[in-house]
């Protein structure tokens, strides 16, 4: 009873201010657990986007160097590309596995800042409120639900807080250790989001915080470390200037760039008190933030409380607070300069590239209100300030995450995919289908893969696409199969034979292309990604090349049917083509031992039957 009666007296010491060491540290891992499920609780209520279904497909092409090192837009990320590929590998399109790993990689984020704070300021009360306040912050809980954005910042959260141990490590005086974790770290990082390397500036702001020694002598004592950590950042410089495909940008105009300044400061202001507070909703499943005025102005008065009582009291934490300055900075000219022209200031209320942004705002909170010491007048009222305080905080970020549940709840990819594969499953391996893409409440027209046969491959779900037969089934935008047809745009009109033959339309010499007008059944001809349907008669099985041609003569081929033509009246299906406004079709046979005679030629688009 003994041990089972002093739990309550060592939690009280660690409200207090003079907790048991051991018992801090499983605090900490207490809360580094519980936050990280109830946000893979939280995560579970969304479901895939259009990253990650991109991501997915490119990563079920396997572990190679050359597809790790295929950039992701203008990114190198063969980190990303890793963790994409073994999703792909072991779980395709498992949602619950994702959580999981997010759940593991955030706990054991958390668990690092908790005892990185242990480290810095000893046995504290402080090191339980920064945990609380890095754990809590809705800076990075938006990149946790994603997982796209997932795979870029929780590996930034562990590696650069490995980082930070690794310098504490070093001035510590376990150079081993610093110099075999902290390159490494670094490199990891890099590997999975460059911009990660900003965690530099925070490992050198705490090492000048530490700095006990003349600064000459710091120095020369630091360069070792420093020498160190240059060489992944020229290892991982060499990558990308070869590997990389670096987009060319510019920056906006200088009022622009202010403006932009504003809405970037904006966001660890309102960190500060909780914010956001409220989301946009454009662009549903994810929320981009949008600070009210108040939360920025509240978070405004916090940080100039803060930076008060760092320049009175503890000069040194203004080191922190400037990396903190530098994060924002360089983040605002990086991303104005890559993304201002296509994106517009999406970057200032899309908290995927702020994420990290939390490990110094909690260092430089914490080390700074560390060091608060109300006058004696105010000591009786101080807790009850600091309690209300900490209410207020917890409210805005009830308020937040709630908010952004609400939009992040709104996701169709999860009832389509359960469609999609418990109607496929029903129907069985011989269901044949139409080449579609996904819908665009699941892919968006600028992902470079949008076709369900592309992930129904990845997940080794059995099918045919687009065989010989009748007409293949549609799967249609809830993810339902059903019956089909093509809905014809124009055909090709076969001309009378001036002599009666054996194929009275449209023989195909061998090896020879024949190229023929389409006459259009619609009002009107419009550029579509089309599918062709050739009904013919042959001899043997066969095999056709199809091209659709546009007026002013441009070629584009569709992809051949996985399957051979079988011999006798048959019709096959092609497509989907690139996209094309066609006025004609050209039709080669690539067997010159086959004997084809076409005998309808259609091009459209598949729609639901009835």
């Amino acid at each position: 009873m003994r041990g089972i009666e002093s739990v309550p007296a060592r939690l009280a010491k660690v409200l207090s201010g003079a907790p048991d060491i051991a018992v801090l540290r499983a605090v900490v891992a207490a809360v580094a657990i519980v936050q990280a499920c109830v946000l893979g609780l939280l995560a579970r209520r969304g479901s895939w986007m259009t990253d990650d279904i991109e991501f997915l497909i490119q990563g079920d092409r396997g572990f190679a160097p050359g597809e790790l090192l295929t950039p992701v837009n203008d990114h190198i990320a063969p980190g990303l590309r890793f963790v994409y590929a073994f999703f792909a590998t072991v779980a395709p399109l498992n949602w619950d596995v994702t959580i999981a790993w997010r759940v593991v990689m955030q706990a054991i984020a958390i668990a690092l800042m908790g005892l990185l704070l242990l480290r810095l300021i000893g046995p504290s009360r402080w090191v339980l409120t920064g945990t609380l306040l890095y754990a809590l912050t809705p800076l990075s809980m938006p990149s946790f639900m994603s997982l796209s954005s997932a795979v870029n910042n929780l590996p930034a959260h562990v590696f650069g807080l490995l980082l930070l141990h690794a310098t504490l490590d070093w001035y510590a005086g376990n150079r081993r250790r610093a110099v075999a974790s902290g390159p490494l770290s670094l490199l990891i990082s890099l590997a999975c989001w460059e911009k990660s390397g900003l965690i530099v500036f925070t490992a050198v702001a705490v090492a000048l915080y530490l700095r006990d020694r003349p600064i000459r002598q710091w120095v020369r004592q630091s360069l070792p470390f420093a020498a160190a950590l240059v060489a992944p950042i020229v290892a991982f410089g060499i990558l990308y200037v070869s590997h990389g495909r670096p987009s060319a940008g510019r920056l906006p105009g200088f009022g622009r760039l202010l403006e932009l300044g504003a809405h970037s400061f904006a966001v660890p202001l309102a960190a500060l008190v909780g914010g956001p507070w409220e989301w946009n909703a454009l662009a549903p499943p994810f929320g981009t933030a949008a600070e009210p005025v108040a939360a920025v102005v509240l978070g405004g008065i916090v940080a100039a409380f803060l930076l008060m009582v760092a320049w009175r009291q503890d000069r040194r934490a203004l080191l922190v607070w400037a990396s903190v300055l530098i994060y924002v900075l360089v983040t605002l000219f990086l991303v104005s300069y890559g993304r201002f022209v296509a994106f517009g200031d999406t970057f200032t209320i899309h908290y995927h590239y702020w994420s990290d942004l939390s490990i110094p705002l909690t260092l430089a909170v914490v080390l700074t209100a560390r060091a608060v010491h109300p006058r004696p007048i105010a000591v009786r009222i101080a807790p009850a300030v600091a309690l209300a305080c900490l209410l207020a905080w917890t409210a805005g970020i009830v308020v937040s995450d709630a908010r952004f549940a609400t939009i992040w709840a709104d996701n169709p990819s999860r009832p389509y995919f359960d469609h999609v594969t418990a109607d496929l499953e029903q129907a069985g391996p011989a269901i044949n289908l139409w080449d579609t893409p996904m819908p665009p409440t699941i892919v968006t027209i600028l992902s470079g893969e949008r076709r369900l046969s592309s992930v129904l491959r990845m997940t080794g779900v059995p099918f045919r696409l687009q065989g010989p037969g009748s007409d293949p089934y549609l799967v249609d935008e809830t993810g339902r199969l059903k019956p089909s047809h093509l809905a014809v745009w124009s055909r090709v009109d076969f001309p009378a034979p001036k002599q009666k033959t054996i194929c009275g339309t449209l023989p195909l010499p061998r090896n020879r292309p024949v190229t023929r007008p389409l006459r259009p059944t619609q009002q009107e001809l419009i550029e579509a990604e089309w599918f062709v349907k050739v009904g013919y008669f042959a001899d043997r099985e066969s095999r056709l090349r199809i091209e659709l041609v546009d007026a002013a003569g441009r070629t584009v081929a569709l992809p051949e049917p996985a399957d051979a033509w079988p011999a006798g009246a048959a019709a096959m299906y092609f497509g989907p083509s690139p996209r094309i406004r066609a006025t004609a079709i050209r039709v080669r046979s690539t067997d010159p031992q086959a004997n084809v005679c076409v005998t309808s030629l259609e091009i459209g688009l598949p729609v639901v039957t009835g």
